[in-house]
């Protein structure tokens, strides 16, 4: 005779009901059934889904399954011990079985990961007997019933099973507060370092920053685009693309508004108007499509135009914005604790955003500068220049690369803010500034910029150890981005070094071109 158990009392799952993820919806019940329940925004935010972005899979419905850190660390927010089972260690099935039917006579459901459909789609395993399982899943196995109020039977599981994750003992409390928040930043930089693929069904998946550029790659590839309708293509840009973005971002807005309301200034603010952005930049999400037609073009509307390429440098452009809006979401929430770290050895005294007039910068560039005797040659001639005072009167060493990206030259003036139209003395060159937006690269630049003060530990601020720049130059930077503050890279990047006490001395203060009005 054939044992049977069947843990009782377990709902049957449905495309968003109870989320249109399969893990997210997996986790939901399997919380619920140990009477610990949780919010679908809260499984987002604190397993790290609400900040993937895994792009190039066909599935609109569990890409974040095949990124095995979050089913890895889901668990451990809640207080729960977990065991994340994939790879050589779902091979044996006598031992899989083992554990499951272990787990399950505790009364404990198993997350199964693609054992009724294609990897990574999850489903809850809720029973068992000598020869199969018994799921929850909203994708049933071939010629089962999509919306069965009956258990889907598997007899062939293992054969198909890519994980497992089986929860055990309630050993610590789940994350609230601050600690809450914690988790959601240390995801964020995560994500930001994380790797650039990751693999499903042999297939390699795109993550995060890189699957912006690989999608952009995609748009541009002239011969996969000679016929728009055939391979799913709509599909990996919206359903299975942008869209997922702005379903995963949205998600951890509501949790974040929860966190922020029940725990009041926990969540750095900038990180709600980042958020925001993505979503507005997104029309038709609540329809379940993207109106490409309204965020690019009229004229696709009808998806076959993407055949040309023009159009689909348009989508190519909306792409990179999109991708910039999701840098700003990372940068806001995990940057502030990553300033708190990077500032060992000396502090930040003041940070502001300042609206300039318009300016001219007066210097000389060229390595023979590099002898302080030169540098106090500027300054003197400079000083003389007294009915052509900016108001900021400080020495400066101004670095900028001509609107292009730093992987091209670097140029460093030395010099000195002045009134708009200055006289420029022979020998020296002049880089001129404007408070209002200009629509082409380089030069004039905005006269609008973050002004950071720095003391302390002089070796420590000027430290280019673990920095991409330097101490304040990675300071000032960084706080920019955990502010929201916007940074013009790289048409209208720029940076300074300012030395209250001289050039002679070294620099206490930096300056950094942003894209913020005072």
């Amino acid at each position: 005779m054939t044992s049977k158990t069947i843990l009782p009392n377990i709902p049957p799952m449905h495309y968003g009901n109870p989320s249109a993820v399969c893990f997210i919806g997996c986790v939901m019940r399997l919380m619920e059934y140990l009477g610990d329940p949780v919010e679908r925004d809260e499984v987002f935010a604190l397993s790290g889904a609400g900040l993937c972005f895994p792009w190039k899979y066909i599935s609109a419905c569990d890409e974040v399954s095949i990124i095995p850190e979050i089913p890895a660390r889901t668990f451990g927010a809640f207080g729960y011990e977990s065991q994340h089972l994939i790879g050589e260690a779902v091979a044996d099935k006598q031992a899989c079985f083992a554990k499951i039917k272990t787990s399950i006579d505790k009364n404990r459901p198993v997350i199964g990961f693609g054992i009724t459909e294609k990897q990574p789609m999850a489903c809850l395993i809720v029973g068992y007997d000598d020869n199969g399982l018994y799921t929850r899943s909203f994708w049933p196995p071939h010629g089962e019933p999509r919306n069965s109020e009956e258990y889907f039977y598997n007899t062939d599981w293992h054969g198909k099973c890519a994980g497992l994750l089986i929860v055990g003992e309630k050993t610590g409390e789940r994350l609230t507060g601050a600690a809450a928040y914690k988790c959601i930043t240390d995801w964020a930089l995560w994500f930001r370092c994380c790797p650039r693929t990751v693999k499903a069904q042999g297939q390699e998946i795109f993550l995060n920053k890189h699957a912006f550029p690989a999608m952009v790659d995609w748009l541009l590839d002239d011969a996969v685009w000679e016929n728009p309708s055939e391979g799913g293509k709509e599909q990996y840009l919206k359903q299975c693309g942008l869209l997922l973005l702005d379903h995963y971002r949205y998600q951890l807005w509501e949790y974040l508004k929860k966190l922020d309301a029940q725990y009041p200034g926990v969540v750095n603010p900038p990180a709600f108007a980042a958020l925001e952005r993505i979503g507005n930049f997104i029309p038709g999400a609540h329809t379940s499509d993207l109106w490409l037609h309204e965020a690019v073009d009229p004229a696709l509307a009808d998806f076959s135009t993407m055949k040309d390429r023009a159009m689909r440098e348009k989508v190519a452009d909306y792409v990179r914005r999109l991708e910039n809006y999701d840098n700003n979401v990372q940068w806001t929430l995990f940057m502030p604790d990553f300033v708190k770290n990077q500032t060992k050895g000396f502090t930040v005294d003041s940070f502001e955003y300042m609206q300039m007039p318009a300016l001219r910068f007066i210097g000389r560039e060229g390595e023979e500068f590099a002898d302080i005797e030169k540098r106090l040659e500027i300054i003197r001639t400079l000083d003389v220049m007294q009915e052509y005072k900016s108001g900021f009167d400080h020495d400066v060493l101004f670095c900028h690369h001509y609107g292009l990206t730093v992987e091209n030259p670097g140029h460093g003036v030395w010099g000195r803010f002045m009134k708009a139209d200055t006289p420029v003395p022979e020998g020296f060159v002049s880089i001129d500034f404007v408070p209002h937006d200009v629509p082409v690269a380089g030069p004039p630049y905005y006269s609008r910029w973050a002004f950071a003060t720095f003391s302390g530990d002089m070796q420590a601020m000027h430290s280019g150890e673990g920095f991409d720049c330097d101490a304040m130059y990675d300071t000032t930077r960084n706080i920019i981005l955990g502010d929201d503050g916007g940074i013009p890279y790289p048409e209208k990047y720029w940076h300074a070094e300012v030395f209250f006490e001289g050039c002679d001395k070294p620099s206490t203060g930096y300056l950094f071109s942003t894209g913020r009005d005072k």
